[in-house]
């Protein structure tokens, strides 16, 4: 049986440069950006492994464009999983470049070792 949904809660944490995503209170993924000469970069994103599935990430990409539609300039996107909520929510597509050639890797080494 699969776990009933949790309520995901999304904040922008701008000390770290970090989208946050909580359940229950405790922080389970981000997605780091980066802001140079008034640009906005989404550079990656992480969920933790046992919170994958469950549409942490999709909060986080939805979250962070609609922030990025709010300050009315571009964001660069070096974040695959952005990329593709992008590509599948082209209500977005205006308020980001997206070149894929220049795409950061999302898995981290932690995924690595655990054979993902």
């Amino acid at each position: 049986m699969e776990p009933s949904p949790a309520t995901v809660e999304v904040r922008k944490d701008e000390t770290a440069r970090l989208y946050e995503a909580l359940i229950d209170g405790q922080v389970v993924g981000n997605l780091a950006y980066e802001t140079t000469g008034g640009r906005i970069s989404l550079t990656h994103s992480y969920v933790d492994e046992d919170q994958r599935h469950r549409g942490v990430a999709s909060a986080l990409a939805r979250f962070a464009l609609e922030d990025v539609q709010k300050s009315q300039t571009k964001a660069g996107v070096y974040c695959g999983f952005v990329a593709d909520y992008v590509e599948d929510h082209p209500e977005f597509e205006d308020a980001v470049d997206v070149n894929r050639s220049s795409l950061i890797a999302t898995r981290t080494s932690r995924d690595s070792i655990k054979g993902h």
